[in-house]
């Protein structure tokens, strides 16, 4: 008998902090339920604290964590919950969750695999499986993942009906689309999810459908302060007149667009520009560019095989001539935020050179370059940062020169009709044969102020800012533009 109580009263020695630590975990549970989350994370760090770490404690320090908007504290605390002895299976679908509205897609896929291996929650992992293959733009694997998240059940299921009708529209399968947003208007009507489907099958049916073609035209008037790039050191003051004048500029473009097999596609572009000064006929020019690529898009990122051919007529003569070929990848780090690299070989050939061969400017032009894009107002609205160097090795001695340039790029909807666009460049040179050690640096601005004023017509105001500084006096100078036209675009 007294070895009986002996053993009773050990085993109520072992269990008593179990059900103490149960009973505080329960406590804060409580607390959770009752949406006091600041008072649930006060108990479970106080049960952390005396009884160790374990999984439930974890979970629910993460639940409390997500719900007070610390959503980096919370990821932490669900990995916690899962990398325990006995993991807490449920946290993997609120760690994955949160994975994917950090934009940490990575780490998203790491756990979904976790979970796909332990068959946990598998319908909602399955959801949030082709949540992340939306992003990545695989649509058919994203809808195939959806259709597999079904349940039977109203309330879930017309959610992930209306994912797999936005997989749809975005992979560019219009009709199908909208049956599929009809249909949810149908299976469940009066339900926030059939507004929403039957405003975005509005919103589908009236869009505009792509088109393979886009053209564009415009005429502007021009004012130009420096028309000659005469240097002020050089005393341009005393013939001023000699370098002011005003113009028309006119210009057409005109792009299509062309789908290939599998992800890749071909773009077609020219591009012509005539310059007429009112005065100064000899420095009236006119460009004609032609651009022929391949395109391929990837789940992660663009890849651009852009050839160019382009030439320039200087007062109808001509002046040069210029093919390039830039391949280019644009890496899609994530909904707005993009990474560019390129790398291009060009080839200049100069129709004039009356200074002698130490000054002909025909030359082999390598290049590298590298940018980060940022969109912003959902996708209206641009950012790019970019940088550069180059080689020009001319046939003339007098012109090779290593450069570099940095620049910054700026669109934005200032209404749902004007754009404002501003960009801002420095470029450096350095000539490394000419016989004044010459060294140059140019700072470039402008600002574009574009008004749709009706469907296919538009207005644009623009300013161009120019300021060369170098060693020899007859590259320095500065240069004003103000420009004001309109365009059409079909």
């Amino acid at each position: 008998m007294r070895r009986i109580a002996v053993m009773l009263a050990v085993c109520m020695a072992i269990a008593t902090p179990c059900l103490a630590a149960q009973a505080t975990t329960q406590q804060a549970i409580a607390e959770y339920d009752r949406e006091n989350y600041e008072e649930a994370l006060a108990i479970l760090g106080d049960a952390e604290k005396t009884e160790g770490a374990s999984a439930l404690n974890a979970y629910y320090t993460g639940l409390c964590r997500k719900q007070t908007g610390n959503y980096p504290a919370a990821v932490q605390s669900f990995k916690m919950a899962l990398q325990q002895k006995t993991p807490h299976e449920e946290a993997a679908v609120e760690l994955v969750a949160l994975l994917i509205n950090l934009d940490q897609d990575e780490d998203a896929w790491q756990w979904i695999n976790w979970a796909d291996q332990r068959q946990v929650k598998p319908r909602q992992v399955a959801y949030l499986k082709g949540l992340l293959l939306m992003k990545q733009r695989r649509y058919a694997d994203a809808i195939a993942s959806f259709r597999t998240a079904k349940t039977g059940v109203a309330d879930t299921d017309q959610q992930i009906e209306l994912q797999i009708a936005l997989a749809q529209a975005q992979d560019g399968k219009t009709a199908e689309a909208r049956e599929s947003l009809k249909a949810i208007v149908t299976r469940y009507p009066g339900s926030d999810v059939a507004a929403f489907a039957a405003e975005y099958d509005q919103r589908i049916s009236t869009a505009a459908p792509a088109k393979a073609w886009n053209i564009y035209a415009g005429v502007s008037y021009l004012y130009d302060d420096n028309v000659t790039l005469k240097s002020k050191v050089a005393g341009a003051s005393a013939d001023s007149r000699n370098q002011k004048n005003g113009g028309v500029s006119e210009n057409l473009r005109f792009e299509y667009d062309l789908p290939l097999a599998g992800q890749w596609g071909a773009n077609l572009q020219y591009a012509l520009q005539n310059t007429n000064y009112f005065r100064l006929h000899e420095y009236n020019t006119l460009i004609n560019g032609i651009t022929a690529g391949l395109i391929s898009r990837g789940d992660n990122g663009l890849l651009a095989l852009p050839l160019n051919l382009t030439h320039t007529a200087l007062d109808y003569n001509n002046y040069s001539l210029q093919t390039s070929l830039k391949p280019t990848y644009t890496w899609i780090m994530t909904q707005n935020n993009l990474f560019q690299i390129s790398a291009g070989y060009s080839y200049r050939a100069m129709f004039r050179n009356e200074d002698g061969a130490a000054y002909d400017r025909t030359a082999s032009i390598v290049n590298g370059q590298a940018g980060y894009i940022y969109l912003f107002s959902e996708g209206r609205g641009m950012f790019n940062l970019r940088g550069e160097a180059f080689y020009e090795h001319t046939d003339g001695f007098q012109w090779r020169n290593l450069g570099g340039r940095v620049g910054a790029d700026l669109l934005v909807p200032v209404t749902r009709t004007t754009k404002l666009i501003a960009t801002a460049e420095g470029l450096w040179q350095n000539y490394l044969d000419s016989a004044g050690n010459r060294h140059d640096a140019t700072v470039t601005a402008s600002a574009t102020l574009n008004q749709q004023l009706h469907t296919n017509l538009y207005f644009n105001l623009q300013y161009y800012y120019t300021r060369a500084m170098s060693n020899v006096d007859l590259y320095d100078y500065q240069r004003n533009v103000v420009m004001s036209g309109i365009e059409v675009r079909f």
